[in-house]
């Protein structure tokens, strides 16, 4: 399949180490109490509307294309807007991650107004006691679905997420129902996470084995867009990730990370003037791109199911000790990647290729 100008644009950026996105946390705070949020707030100030407004100006400066604005809940931020709005003037191409909750008609309003780029909202369940039960705030999936509704009347590009828990897994079809509805696309992450400080809490919610190994098989095919499960060509995989190349992540207190779960600090945006010295000069930067690269010729080396591993380093550090360590989420999902293809006639199975990093 030829590869569009877009595709080759982005390829290039890879390669080059051209950052093209940045996300930044507005804020750890949210309106709900999901177990297995990842966010670890350590008490420290969050940064003020005019800390904000300086720092997205040297992002500009760096030349990044698209901002993701998430949390925490990034809208409960009275100066949400203001800080959107003073994105947009900057040129930025601006998407918005949320839990929706916030989200009613003057708000979806606001959001046409400033021409957000995208919106994607979690969604936890097809029904409200799932969702709910997950959220830890009831009513939390009518306001799923009233954002949803006032999202479609202002036209505004909309995705859904939905990371697999065991709580959630059999409902993936009636999410599927949902997304139709909304005429939104809508993407299942199959691996949960610790949180931030470390604490494993999270993973307690994890989708069951079972669950997985029949999520990657043909049965649940049309929820992955068609996609069948492909091995990993390491003659054409350069890196395992994007990390530390085309995007990084700053959290509320400024501090500059290679990406959202790699939380090796290489500057905070208050301190710095120039992004782009650093993104070249930057040690951590240096050993995250290597590490990338070092990853699928050794640690996904060592097993049959690595050549089907959706591995993260910066999970891998975070729960081992060691970004080159295999881990539990990442050896479940890949032994269930495996099975789904071994599970094909050899003359079915799609010729190998990239994975993602993360999700499905």
């Amino acid at each position: 399949m030829a590869i569009t100008s877009y595709q080759e644009f982005v390829n290039r950026a890879f390669v080059e180490s051209r950052p093209l996105s940045a996300q930044w946390e507005l804020t750890f705070k949210c309106n709900h109490l999901c177990g297995f949020c990842y966010n670890a707030p350590n008490g420290q100030r969050e940064m003020a509307t005019e800390e904000i407004k300086r720092g997205l100006e040297k992002i500009a400066d760096f030349g990044i294309l698209y901002l993701t604005m998430t949390g925490g809940e990034p809208m409960v931020r009275p100066d949400f807007f203001e800080i959107a709005k003073y994105a947009r003037h900057l040129g930025f191409a601006l998407r918005l991650y949320t839990n929706g909750y916030l989200i009613d008609d003057e708000r979806a309003r606001k959001l046409k107004e400033i021409h957000i780029f995208e919106v994607e909202i979690s969604i936890h369940g097809a029904k409200a006691e799932t969702h709910d039960q997950l959220t830890g705030i009831r009513g939390s999936f009518d306001k799923v679905i009233s954002a949803l509704e006032n999202l479609q009347k202002y036209r505004i590009k909309t995705n859904l997420k939905c990371p697999v828990t065991h709580l959630n897994q059999q409902e993936l079809w009636g999410i599927w129902d949902i997304a139709k509805k909304f005429e939104t696309s809508i993407s299942y992450d199959p691996v949960i996470t610790p949180r931030d400080d470390g604490d494993k809490s999270p993973l307690g919610m994890a989708a069951t084995k079972d669950f997985l190994v029949k999520f990657f098989s043909d049965e649940y095919k049309e929820l992955r867009y068609g996609r069948d499960v492909a091995k990993r060509d390491d003659s054409v995989v350069r890196a395992n990730c994007g990390t530390g190349r085309t995007s990084f992540t700053v959290d509320p207190y400024g501090n500059i990370f290679p990406c959202v779960q790699w939380r090796r600090k290489w500057a905070n945006i208050k301190e710095v003037e120039s992004l782009a010295e650093l993104w070249k000069e930057s040690e951590v930067l240096k050993h995250v791109r290597w590490a990338a690269e070092q990853i699928p010729q050794t640690t996904l080396k060592e097993t049959e199911a690595g050549a089907f591993c959706t591995f993260c380093p910066g999970v891998a550090e975070l729960q081992t000790g060691s970004p080159f360590k295999m881990y539990p989420q990442a050896e479940v999902v890949s032994e269930a990647r495996l099975a789904a293809y071994n599970a094909k006639a050899p003359s079915e199975r799609p010729a190998a290729g990239g994975i993602e990093c993360t999700g499905v």
